[in-house]
């Protein structure tokens, strides 16, 4: 406890030498009196016994011969030693004969005593006379050790003097870098590296330890050149990272495990408003309640939170939308030390979404919603319980005419006037649309959703049947409309505009400015056409369809000079298909092509085989007004050459769609199939907007009457005179004239009458394979040889 009371190391090292030398001089100052004085006591003891031998002896011979006064002198002699305290002389039966005691003496404990038995021998026997006791004090003895320990302390004392002095002196000097080092090491704690480590150079102990303070110095010099340089990195990296978080767009708020926001840059500020730093459940009070829930689960739970879709915040009177992110902060242990919140602000970004959904959804032109908002709409509206809808259609009749002859921007202005109409009839739950071009709708929804679409049909078609004024213009239109009513479950949305179109189309093959309500029937009908256009793919893939031949005859002569290639589809569970139905289907499928190629091909190998039995005359091929504008001159041409037939054997027969479609392109496409060393037949005159311009413009080699006119011409006066003036008009012209359609001997003989060039039709016979009419003229051939 002594030594630990110590704080110097030297004194602690200094007690720690001089203790044991000091503990053994103490014991050895303890123990040599005791030995000593032992020692003493043993002497004095041999000295009393030879004293009292020799004395005894002496007073054998007095005391035999009763001398007395010898005896007493004897003893006197004897009391003379200083040492001798009291002499006691007894005869044989104990009684005292002599005694005598010093003044000093006082007999105790620590006294010596010898005794000594007088015999005078007489004769060789030994005759017993007393006994003399000499007792000694043992005081003196101790005054001499006294003295003696005395003078052993005293130097005892000097020479541990001298030994701790010389000891201090050494242990000073051993020590003294010790009492350095915490200096020197506190320094270097503090920082200071420049203080010389004492002790450095020895080459004891304490010179490794002060090397060892050396080295940690150099160390700590290392690493604070390190700490510096972290130091000044980290304040980089802190004011790069400050200046990324103000220059950020993004709101960021960090908060520690309590939910207190000790971070949050401008942005955040900006966002949340300045009051919202603080708890860190706070800033979003202003965040909608849903949101504001699971952001709530997600701080207390410390897990992440991220919103796909934008969240809307309000802070102060500005809105705005951002994408709100979060997540936990973890140590490499764990521990949970808080929260980062990211907001980035897409306010721009979601109106721009919004705009882009509403134009994706609303026609640009009318601001009426589009074909994909009023399905969208109307699925909705099915989605409800024993819910019903009406959709109604309208197609604006003649708009093309319109828009040609009196440009885009009226035309513009004429469907923006519908939309104004469309919009002004409707009810609640009705929903008023442009699909495209200028096909319009409405859906009407509720249990009474047929009559109250009726009703706006009733409305719409009195309102068009009189002339509207558009851009200063009074212009006369029409609307065809088709309705279709669905139910909850038994048919989409799809499916109902696809019901009122039908009915539409319905419409409009019933004549212009009336309307139709779908029939199941009609959908019957779609659906066989659905099921020829996949049936029509596959058929021209084998041999299903195939061209027969219909004679073409002189009037006068009665020769066959051509034959027109007619296609027909023999459906194996269908059977014969009608061209009226599958050719449509084959123009609007893009298979117009296919079914092209396959019917001129098969007629060109047919002239290649006729021209072989002497036949001379031309293979006509109806040619699409689809092909026109796409190649149609390449198309033939490879065709030809493909089956290596001449331009010659081959006609190609064309209708007046082709001409209205585009005059300038049609005309020199007509040219081009010309100088092929084809002949151009103008299929069906009269039956559309035939013209005197286009027989001008489009000289074509022949015209073909319809059979509208050749079936009525014995029925009445001006379908003869359509026949008489379309047949003088061609010869007018430099074109042949071919009539189409005739059944009886009558009306050839008043086609012959009229003028009429050839004649094509049932009195000519049945349309024919070709290999019928290979044997047809290889027996004429036959037959002409023969005459």
């Amino acid at each position: 406890m002594f030594l630990t009371n110590l704080r110097s190391f030297r004194q602690r090292l200094l007690i720690g030498v001089v203790a044991p030398i000091f503990l053994i001089q103490s014991l050895g100052l303890v123990l040599e009196p005791w030995h000593l004085e032992s020692d003493f006591k043993e002497t004095l003891s041999e000295e009393a016994k030879i004293i009292t031998h020799m004395v005894g002896e002496s007073l054998v011979l007095p005391l035999w011969d009763f001398d007395m006064p010898k005896v007493e002198n004897l003893i006197q002699g004897l009391m003379a030693n200083g040492s001798v305290g009291r002499v006691t002389l007894t005869d044989v039966g104990g009684a005292t004969l002599a005694e005598q005691t010093a003044e000093w003496f006082v007999p105790d404990a620590q006294s010596l005593q010898a005794i000594h038995s007088l015999t005078y021998d007489i004769g060789g026997q030994q005759e017993a006379l007393g006994t003399l006791a000499v007792s000694l004090s043992t005081d003196k003895v101790t005054a001499a050790l006294m003295q003696s320990l005395y003078h052993k302390v005293v130097f005892s004392v000097v020479i541990l003097g001298v030994i701790t002095i010389i000891v201090f002196g050494i242990l000073s000097h051993i020590a003294l870098p010790l009492t350095q080092f915490p200096r020197v090491i506190g320094r270097i704690g503090d920082g200071f590296y420049r203080d010389i480590v004492p002790g450095e150079g020895r080459q004891d102990e304490i010179g490794q330890v002060a090397k060892a303070i050396s080295q940690w110095r150099e160390k700590e010099i290392e690493i604070s050149d390190l700490r510096a340089q972290n130091n000044e990195t980290a304040r980089r990296e802190r004011k790069r990272i400050s200046r990324a978080l103000k220059a950020t767009q993004d709101a960021v708020l960090i908060a520690d495990e309590n939910r207190n926001v000790v971070f949050g840059n401008e942005q955040a500020f900006e966002f949340f408003s300045e009051a919202s730093v603080g708890r860190l459940l706070s800033f979003h009070r202003c965040v909608p309640s849903i949101q504001s829930k699971l952001i709530d689960d997600a701080l207390i739970g410390q897990t992440e939170f991220d919103f796909e879709r934008p969240v809307s915040v309000r802070s102060g009177a500005i809105h705005r939308e951002l994408f709100m992110r979060g997540s936990p902060i973890r140590d490499e242990d764990n521990r949970f030390l808080g929260t980062v919140v990211l907001a980035t602000d897409h306010t721009d970004q979601v109106r721009q979404i919004e705009r882009a959904k509403y134009m994706a959804e609303h026609d640009s032109l009318t601001g009426l919603p589009n074909r994909r908002l009023m399905e969208a709409t109307l699925e909705q509206w099915l989605n409800e319980p024993d819910q019903e809808a009406t959709i109604l259609l309208a197609d604006l009749d003649a708009f093309k005419q319109i828009n040609d002859t009196l440009g885009y921007q009226v035309g513009d202005t004429l469907l923006q006037h519908v939309a104004f109409t469309f919009a002004n009839c409707l009810g609640r739950d009705a929903i008023a649309a442009r699909l495209s071009g200028d096909e319009f709708a409405i859906i009407v929804k509720g249990p009474q959703s047929a009559d109250r679409a009726a009703e706006m049909a009733k409305d719409l078609l009195a309102t068009w049947a009189l002339p509207q004024l558009v851009a200063g213009r009074l212009l006369h239109s029409s609307l065809s409309i088709g309705i279709a009513t669905i139910e909850q479950g038994n048919c989409s949305a799809d499916g109902g505009v696809r019901r009122a179109d039908l009915a539409l189309d319905e419409a409009k093959k019933s004549g212009r400015g009336g309307v139709e309500v779908f029939r199941t029937d009609l959908e019957e009908i779609s659906n066989r056409k659905s099921m020829l256009h996949r049936e029509l793919r596959r058929a021209l893939e084998g041999k299903e369809i195939f061209p027969v031949f219909q004679m073409q005859t002189d009037l006068k002569s009665g020769e066959i000079i051509g034959f027109e290639a007619l296609a027909r589809w023999q459906h194996p569970d269908l059977g014969a298909v009608s061209p009226a139905e599958f050719i449509p289907i084959a123009e609007e499928s893009g298979l117009i092509a296919d079914l092209t190629n396959l019917i001129m091909m098969q007629s060109c190998a047919a002239a290649l085989v006729w021209r072989d039995h002497g036949f001379t005359g031309r293979i006509a091929v109806n040619l699409s007004p689809k092909l026109f504008g796409a190649g149609v001159v390449e198309f033939v041409s490879d065709c030809l050459m493909a089956a290596n037939c001449p331009a010659a054997a081959i006609e190609v027969e064309i209708t007046e769609s082709v001409v209205l479609a585009n005059r300038h392109s049609a005309r020199q496409e007509i040219e081009a199939l010309q100088a092929l060393g084809l002949t151009i037949a103008l299929d069906d005159f009269g039956m559309g907007y035939s013209s005197l311009s286009y027989l001008q413009q489009f000289p074509v080699d022949k015209i073909k009457i319809d059979r509208a006119f050749v079936s009525k011409m014995l029925e009445a006066d001006e379908p003869h005179a359509i026949v008489v003036a379309i047949t003088n008009l061609g010869h007018a012209l430099g074109m042949s004239v071919t009539a189409e359609g005739a059944e009886t001997d009558e009306e050839r003989l008043s086609l012959r009458a009229c003028d009429v060039d050839y004649l094509q039709g049932f009195v000519n016979g049945q349309p024919l394979p070709m290999d019928e009419i290979t044997e047809v003229l290889q027996s004429r051939l036959i037959a002409r040889k023969a005459s």
